[in-house]
């Protein structure tokens, strides 16, 4: 039977495609089905596997890389989509990056721009942002575990060690936090940032790297926001996902 190995990222998860054979080689895989698409949110990345497993069966393996915790989808997509239906992908902050030609034209753009502005004021406490993100990976990890589907879910982007911990862990109703980082199924999440952990031990040269499908090197010295945002090469992916496997995060 074919072995099948999915991943669903979001722009950080598109170079995947560039190392399907590597991969491969790696898990002992005849294919390799990339679902990750630009700006997609935790919600899209979910999402898309359930129903691609809903329309094809149980793959072999899934690879999550998540991704900002403040993306979501709203149903006003113009196209329909066979994996994601009207779902646009969204967050509060695009408001300046907006792409109406990509909007359902029945919906008004200037509600719709008004909703994006009303909503970055509301969600200016997000705290209750990364709560939802922590159920959704407790209820995903779990549905991948119950069908019996290995699964390696880690975190690309929010660098939560650097970032957001103190701001967490005063909130009320966050001890769910806990079963995130008791969870077999979920690596590391609090304490490791797949982008920053490339930037910092596989990029050799930091003053001339120039990421993924840019052609301007990176300015130096980062952040820790600019580190848990680079888009990394297919080399240096290749090195996550080895130490990855090595560290026995893939489970199932």
């Amino acid at each position: 039977m074919n072995k099948r190995l999915v991943i669903s990222g979001c722009s950080y998860g598109l170079v995947y495609s560039e190392i399907q054979d590597e991969l491969k080689e790696m898990f002992g895989m005849d294919e390799v089905i990339n679902l990750s698409g630009a700006g997609a949110s935790p919600d899209r990345q979910i999402r898309v596997v359930i129903e691609w497993i809903a329309q094809n069966g149980n793959p072999d393996m899934v690879i999550v890389p998540v991704s900002h915790y403040n993306r979501f989808d709203i149903p006003v997509a113009k196209e329909m989509d066979p994996l994601h239906n009207l779902h646009f992908k969204a967050s509060w902050q695009m408001i300046d990056h907006l792409q109406p030609e990509k909007v359902n034209p029945e919906v008004d753009i200037s509600t719709l721009k008004t909703f994006l502005r009303s909503g970055a004021v509301v969600h200016n406490v997000d705290h209750t942002d990364h709560d939802k993100l922590f159920v959704k990976l407790i209820t995903f990890q779990s549905f991948l575990e119950l069908r019996k589907i290995k699964h390696l879910i880690f975190d690309s982007g929010n660098h939560y060690e650097k970032l957001w911990m103190p701001y967490l862990v005063d909130q009320p109703g966050m001890e769910k936090m806990e079963l995130v980082k008791n969870c077999p199924g979920i690596y590391k999440f609090f304490s490791f940032c797949s982008n920053a952990w490339m930037y910092e031990n596989h990029v050799m040269d930091k003053k001339n790297y120039i990421p993924w499908n840019e052609s301007e090197p990176l300015p130096y010295p980062l952040s820790d926001n600019q580190k848990a945002t680079v888009h990394h090469r297919r080399e240096q992916v290749l090195q996550l996902i080895k130490h990855l496997k090595q560290e026995g995060a893939i489970y199932g």
